[in-house]
């Protein structure tokens, strides 16, 4: 369910308070949760999706190819599928009641909930080449009827993908220079709630914008379902445990990636010549 953000983290550049009787779910449940869901497979390629964008980011030649291979090696490690799936899989076990659990678990049981995650699964593992896939789903989005794009449109704000995008924009950035900054210092840059204020004033032209790039890429991921079963994600997404869950995840999504993106920050000084970066 998770959908594919594309995450800014490629070049480095989604509640609340449960009463007493809204029971945590079990780590069990949390894992099955994030394995129907898609998210466990997707956490399990980011590492290599980081380290693309480095790649792809070093080839304006500011760093030798010995200190890329270094820093790709870091974000190996800070991006590592394991760290990520644990602090993932704690915050969703925290954050969703027992009833909610159930309720996603039917529904990623079922033919539509199975399609949908198998769909997002084989955009996820396909999404190397962004400007191609940008280029198919602008496509796929030209070609879309009237009602076809208001049901990609209605997944887009049930998802909350775009609002999640921004946030983790904002918040890894803010990581990669807190962990900079632990391990050197630089009085002359700005301090990170100043950074922070800067992005926020920026987060209406981010969203603006990310709600273009997020209804493009669900255009090419939802590709080959039908427009009832997009009805059906949307009834899900819109329901009370499908909204929560939502939150969650994106929650848990946005929380595991700043982290790791902190570690990576923490650890770029010990490449050679990152420290301009």
């Amino acid at each position: 369910m998770i959908q594919q953000f594309r995450l800014a983290l490629a070049c480095l550049v989604m509640v609340g308070l449960h009463s007493l009787v809204a029971a945590e779910v079990p780590e069990a449940t949390a894992e099955a949760l994030m394995r129907k869901s898609g998210v466990w497979a997707q956490l399990g390629g980011l590492a290599a999706q980081v380290k693309a964008g480095i790649t792809q980011s070093a080839t304006s030649g500011k760093m030798s190819a010995e200190d890329v291979k270094r820093l790709e090696e870091l974000a190996e490690d800070a991006f590592a599928a394991p760290r990520l799936r644990d602090a993932f899989l704690r915050e969703v076990s925290q954050q969703v009641t027992v009833a909610q659990g159930a309720h996603a678990l039917r529904w990623y049981d079922s033919p539509t909930g199975q399609l949908m995650t198998r769909l997002e699964e084989a955009s996820s593992a396909n999404s190397d080449d962004m400007q191609r896939v940008m280029a198919d789903g602008n496509k796929a989005l030209g070609s879309a009827s009237a009602r076809r794009y208001t049901l990609l449109t209605q997944v887009v704000q049930a998802t909350r993908a775009a609002e999640g995008m921004v946030a983790m924009q904002i918040n890894t950035t803010l990581a990669v220079l807190q962990g900079l900054s632990n391990v050197a210092p630089n009085p002359a840059a700005p301090s990170a709630d100043e950074l922070r204020r800067l992005l926020e004033a920026r987060k209406p032209q981010m969203l603006a914008q990310s709600m273009g790039v997020v209804l493009t890429l669900f255009a090419l991921t939802y590709q080959t379902a039908s427009d009832k079963e997009l009805e059906q994600y949307v009834k899900f997404l819109s329901s009370k445990s499908g909204s929560a869950i939502s939150v969650a995840m994106t929650d848990a999504l946005d929380k595991s990636l700043s982290a790791a993106a902190q570690r990576l920050g923490s650890s770029i000084p010990k490449v050679p010549g990152t420290t301009r970066l």
